[in-house]
């Protein structure tokens, strides 16, 4: 085995280069986003799950087969959570920032398809049996009951309201 004299020199080098890939590759979370802020307290539910920060490529862990589209009109990051009341029912959060006002619009538009009850929730919003969705400036909510009793329906409208006024579009 020769040793060359450049090796370790090389070494540091190859070594400085996947770092600095490695740090390029690096999401970077948004904090001063009101995005940190949309899993809010409501009474009758609480957050089950520790909310989650999605960005950059970790998007296709929350939405696997639809990231693609997201990411086409300027996807920022993501916020998912989970809440729960005292009799087991569950809503789920998912809160997208995307780059601009016309990316969450797009993304609205694609997702709803113009079908549901209007609702007077952040710029629009549309809402279903068990599920709704509302877009308030750059991002786009959607929530998400797994049942549709009253009591689910009545906090997935608890929450939406709570979100659009955290995200600055009460309405």
């Amino acid at each position: 085995m020769v040793f060359h004299e450049n090796a370790p020199a090389v070494a540091v080098v190859v070594v400085l280069m996947m770092v600095t890939v490695q740090c390029a590759k690096t999401p970077v979370i948004d904090e001063a986003s009101p995005i940190t802020a949309a899993a809010v307290e409501i009474d009758g539910w609480r957050i089950e799950e520790e909310p989650e920060i999605y960005v950059a490529d970790s998007l296709f862990e929350l939405i696997n087969g639809g990231a693609e589209v997201y990411h086409r009109f300027g996807f920022v990051q993501a916020l998912a959570t989970q809440y729960a009341d005292a009799e087991g029912r569950s809503i789920s959060l998912e809160v997208f920032e995307m780059g601009d006002v016309e990316g969450a619009r797009n993304i609205y538009s694609d997702k709803t398809g113009g079908s549901g009850k209007p609702l007077e929730i952040g710029d629009e919003a549309l809402g279903e049996d068990y599920y709704l969705n509302f877009r308030s400036g750059p991002f786009l909510v959607t929530i998400t009951g797994f049942d549709s009793d009253e009591q689910t329906q009545n906090g997935i409208l608890k929450l939406a309201r709570a979100v659009a006024s955290g995200l600055g579009g009460t309405r």
